[in-house]
């Protein structure tokens, strides 16, 4: 058989055009290996120019998982007249996430309202720290879970510090960043060794003969009986 009836012969078997179009996602629709995911994930947002990342801590939540705040529950050493367990530990907290957040976060820490001495705390914010007290009837996940949320929505890049289970699960999703109990403590405890560390240091004599190597003070020296 020549080539030109076998290509006859296999037009007439097939059918023209019978050649099947590579497989592509559409072929066999969602839920294909082709396919795109049927879910969304969302990444974390980057921090705009001149923004500073939200960091929003769960206060009594930190202060009870941690035992650098934990052991100044019931401590009025401050006050010795108040009825406030937690003043001394909230103080404490206040502190240090002022010193981690420095310029790179916007911080806010959240307290819950229920079981506090008053239960309409003004937010009033405390080295430089947003305090927020939960509304009565309102806890304070329901808060934490509000502001992160309220971030994402907004683009901006946002860090929880909190060991609860359904925050984490809640906001997490969303592209927050956490940051646990240990490791913010961690990075305080770094702090508080570097700045014990400077204040520590002997005061150093910003003079030129000090900032010179000992054979460069020779030759300066040398240099200068030659001048007398």
């Amino acid at each position: 058989m020549s080539k030109k009836s076998r290509a006859k012969a296999k037009a007439k078997r097939f059918g023209e055009g019978s050649a099947k179009p590579i497989v592509s996602a559409s072929t066999f629709g969602v839920g294909n290996a082709f396919a795109a995911p049927s879910y969304d994930i969302t990444l974390p947002a980057r921090r705009k120019p001149g923004e500073r990342e939200l960091l929003v801590v769960d206060g009594y939540n930190i202060i009870h998982a941690t035992p650098r705040y934990e052991k100044l529950i019931y401590d009025r050493s401050d006050d010795p007249y108040s009825n406030d367990v937690y003043v001394s530990a909230r103080m404490a907290l206040i502190r240090d996430v002022a010193a981690f957040a420095q310029r790179r976060y916007e911080a806010v820490i959240v307290f819950d309202g229920a079981g506090n001495v008053s239960a309409d705390r003004p937010n009033i914010p405390q080295a430089g720290v947003r305090i927020e007290f939960s509304p009565t009837g309102v806890s304070a996940d329901t808060v934490v879970q509000r502001l992160c949320t309220e971030a994402r929505e907004a683009g901006r890049a946002c860090s929880v510090v909190t060991s609860d289970g359904t925050i984490q699960a809640t906001v997490m999703g969303k592209g927050v960043t956490r940051i646990s109990a240990r490791m913010l403590v961690d990075e305080i405890k770094q702090i508080d060794a570097d700045v014990a560390a400077a204040e520590d240091a002997p005061p150093m004599k910003m003079t030129l003969g000090s900032r010179l190597s000992p054979e460069a003070r020779a030759k300066l020296d040398a240099l200068r009986g030659r001048v007398r």
